[in-house]
């Protein structure tokens, strides 16, 4: 069959089923939930073979990164969303009077869920839990470049919903953009700037709401003042986590002069610490996606005065860990680098580092290495970004209290927790009034009565 054909006799489907009413009951999104999570957990190890197929994943990273959060994710869920779902009463203005204001959580109805490959079980499945628990019915497109994982998802989807309410299609891009183009009434897309500005536009022709997680290049700053040791190994791990391919991973450091040095010799300690002296021979490093992703990052290195690692292994897609000697005009610092090669570069003025960072796109994230408040505030002040860290880097992801997401061409939209069961319900505004009693001030003839309003509505 026709892949568009096939989607759009799922979405037939799924719309009937929607309209039916019975994704409403809180009852029904919660059983969903419940057998989502007992399924993750049965096919747990298998979960862990394919992210280890695909990319290389070892078990703590395949846990910490996509299991786990998913896991959580879905027992938020169900320990909430009956509370979310029932609204929330508002204060009613005194010219409404006698009213009651109420703010209902109400679902979109069909969204479509657009997956990358970096993180290919948690970045569909967490806007999965968010889409169900809000009461929609939903279709993900997952990557082709992780095909093993792609696999069992479709079977854990298909173990826990009917496809009139949870669906995966398998597509190329050509199909790709083409379901893009159809009329949903959200769409969830988690990738490039650029593929976004893409979704952008295909959703604008229908007027589809859209929230999109993108990227872009994630600045560190470390100040003189900075407790480096701890800098240098939160940095290396940021860097390393899933090979630097992470939309949050640090893209590049701008460190102080005066504590150049020592950064790069505790991040080199901390490479040896974390993966040994030979990292390519280690196990728990992950693989590059593929290997156009592997000489671009390659070249990187090739262009620059490598300060640690450099060393690559094209049949296994390894990198090692790489720091590099860079300015501001490298071709590392052109595009989000997406891997596990690090542009360290000096400065002396602080002012100059903001100045930079505001002069491009708005970053994803944002990361401040300083024991001095002053500093730590004028950074966070003075900048924009989807989150901003403060001696730490990439945990904000993992707690379900704070919204993730990003701002301008970092992207648009806010997820996780809370956040997620709003992204993906209507808040509809209800105000119930008693037609016992009727304030006669809004009705002409005026005279005398815009006096009366303007009190109201000062």
């Amino acid at each position: 069959m026709d892949p568009i054909q096939q989607v759009e006799e799922i979405r037939a489907k799924q719309r009937t089923f929607f309209l039916a009413g019975k994704t409403r009951d809180i009852s029904f999104r919660r059983n969903a939930l419940l057998r989502l999570r007992e399924s993750i957990r049965k096919h747990e190890k298998d979960i862990y073979l394919a992210l280890n197929k695909d990319l290389n994943k070892c078990s703590f990273e395949a846990y910490a990164t996509e299991t786990g959060i998913v896991l959580h994710e879905i027992t938020t869920m169900i320990r909430n969303m009956r509370r979310w779902a029932s609204g929330k009463i508002v204060t009613t203005p005194l010219f409404a009077f006698p009213s009651l204001s109420r703010v209902i959580p109400e679902p979109f109805g069909q969204v479509l869920i657009v997956s990358p490959w970096n993180y290919p079980f948690q970045l569909p499945m967490v806007p999965l839990v968010g889409a169900i628990a809000a009461g929609n019915v939903a279709v993900i497109r997952q990557s082709t470049s992780s095909p093993a994982i792609n696999s069992l998802i479709t079977a854990i989807v298909k173990e826990c919903f009917s496809e009139e309410h949870a669906a995966v299609i398998d597509c190329n891009r050509e199909y790709a953009e083409k379901v893009i183009g159809m009329k949903w009434d959200l769409i969830f897309f988690t990738g490039s700037t650029e593929t976004g500005r893409k979704v952008y536009t295909a959703a604008a022709r229908n007027l589809t709401p859209v929230i999109l997680e993108l990227g872009g290049k994630s600045p560190v700053i470390v100040e003189k003042d900075a407790y480096l040791p701890t800098a240098a190994r939160r940095i290396v791990w940021g860097k390393t986590l899933n090979a630097g391919q992470t939309c949050i991973s640090p893209d590049y450091v701008f460190v102080h002069s005066a504590v150049k040095d020592k950064l790069i010799g505790l991040m080199k300690k901390e490479i040896t610490r974390m993966f040994g002296n030979d990292p390519l021979t280690n196990n728990e490093m992950t693989r590059i996606i593929s290997e156009s992703a592997f000489k671009r990052l390659v070249s990187y290195i090739e262009s620059s005065k490598v300060l640690a690692g450099g060393r690559s292994d094209i049949s296994k897609l390894v990198i090692e860990p790489t720091i590099l000697d860079s300015t501001t005009e490298d071709s590392c610092m052109k595009t989000e680098i997406f891997g596990p090669v690090l542009p360290v570069i000096a400065y002396s003025d602080l002012d100059e580092v903001i100045s930079y960072i505001n002069s491009g796109e708005k970053p994803l994230s944002l990361y401040i290495f300083s024991t001095k408040r002053k500093i730590q505030q004028k950074v966070l002040k003075s900048t924009s970004s989807g989150a901003c860290l403060i001696n730490d880097v990439i945990l904000h992801i993992a707690n379900k209290h704070l919204p993730f997401g990003g701002v301008g061409a970092s992207g648009m939209g806010r997820y996780h927790g809370k956040e997620s069961f709003r992204a993906f319900s209507n808040l509809k505004a209800s105000m119930h009034t008693t037609p016992r009693i009727d304030i006669p001030v809004k009705y002409p003839p005026y005279g005398f009565k815009e006096k009366i309003m303007k009190l109201f509505l000062r």
